[in-house]
């Protein structure tokens, strides 16, 4: 016996600790290509799609640093004066540029406090509900607007806030009040523009949050209701922990298109009414007029472009690093 001990206690390492196993190498690139080819090949129809129409275009980047001219092409148009910087100058000391980028980031905003809250409480409002044929029909009307284009929601908007027939200017004359002038009223817009965007997708970013709350166990609502918590602190102290996750990350996606303005809806809905532009004009549509003002602005409208792309990539990361602070999944 105390010879079969003393040669186990002969193996153990001289530093009297057992060997750790060895962590295992990562296979090599070939080797891993190998086993997962058929992943890879179900990659590459993305991955060309996502070259072509994504980083391709990007070379047009240069045009804010040139004196663009579409006969020659942009790499063999001109530099722009100022060390490149030329068209960033010209635009940025434009009459009432401050004033677009002032419009951009209230209505982005507004948008963010009120549009980005709305799909989680209506998602949370789905979740109470228990009579199954109720709550699959409300979420289908609730997801319809989603799929109206901005044209036709438009001319619904026309029929309420019409001077001479509209239901809403009815509304207030059957009730004694005066009707007002909706499109030569620029103070009324930017609070019209959040509401429709919170009408248009409040509905359609309940889904991933409804996905969230489908993967709370059960049995935290039961453990809850053991301990006397009713729906409500069920609410605060369950489902809300349990789909923060989610929006963590929805919110620094939010947070990025702050700077990113609604071009489509704010163009469908005012177009170029001269009226409204003091509240509604914001940096989407100065870009679309200098493109359609002349080659010679389109160096200006590439800069400020570039710009906006700059500004959200720099809030998408101050976002993430909140979002981790906190203790919330973030992006990367």
């Amino acid at each position: 016996m105390e010879k079969e001990s003393g040669k186990a206690l002969a193996a153990l390492p001289k530093s009297g600790t057992a060997e750790l196993p060895k962590k295992r190498k990562f296979l090599p690139p070939l080797s891993h290509f190998k086993m997962h080819w058929q992943l890879y090949l179900m990659m590459l129809p993305g991955l060309f799609i996502l070259a072509v129409f994504s980083y391709y275009p990007m070379h047009g980047i240069l045009i804010a640093f040139k004196q663009y001219n579409p006969m020659v092409g942009v790499w063999q148009s001109e530099w722009a004066g100022n060390g490149g910087f030329e068209n960033f100058i010209y635009a940025f000391a434009s009459d009432g540029f401050w004033d677009l980028v002032a419009n951009t980031l209230i209505l982005g905003v507004l948008k963010l406090v009120f549009a980005f809250p709305s799909s989680i409480i209506l998602a949370l409002m789905f979740n109470e509900v228990r009579c199954r044929w109720f709550k699959k029909t409300v979420q289908t009307l609730s997801y319809l607007p989603y799929f109206i284009s901005w044209v036709v929601v438009n001319a619904i908007v026309y029929m309420f806030l019409s001077t001479d027939y509209g239901l809403l200017n009815n509304l207030l004359e059957l009730f004694g009040a005066d009707p007002v002038q909706w499109y030569a009223e620029p103070q009324y817009w930017r609070a019209i523009l959040t509401f429709m965007t919170i009408w248009k997708n409040a509905g359609w970013g309940t889904i991933v949050f409804l996905a969230a709350l489908t993967a709370i166990s059960p049995d935290l609502y039961e453990a809850a209701s053991i301990d006397g918590a009713g729906r409500w602190k069920q609410t605060l102290h369950v489902s809300i922990p349990g789909i923060m996750s989610v929006i963590g990350i929805t919110f620094v996606l939010n947070v990025a298109s702050i700077v990113k303005d609604d071009f489509e809806m704010i163009y469908a809905l005012v177009g170029e009414n001269a009226l409204l532009q003091k509240t509604t004009e914001v940096l989407g549509t100065w870009i679309y007029k200098m493109l359609n003002n002349s080659t010679r602005s389109w160096g200006d409208a590439t800069a400020v472009g570039l710009c906006q792309s700059v500004l959200s990539l720099l809030l998408m990361i101050g976002a993430n690093w909140v979002v981790k602070k906190t203790g919330n999944p973030s992006m990367w």
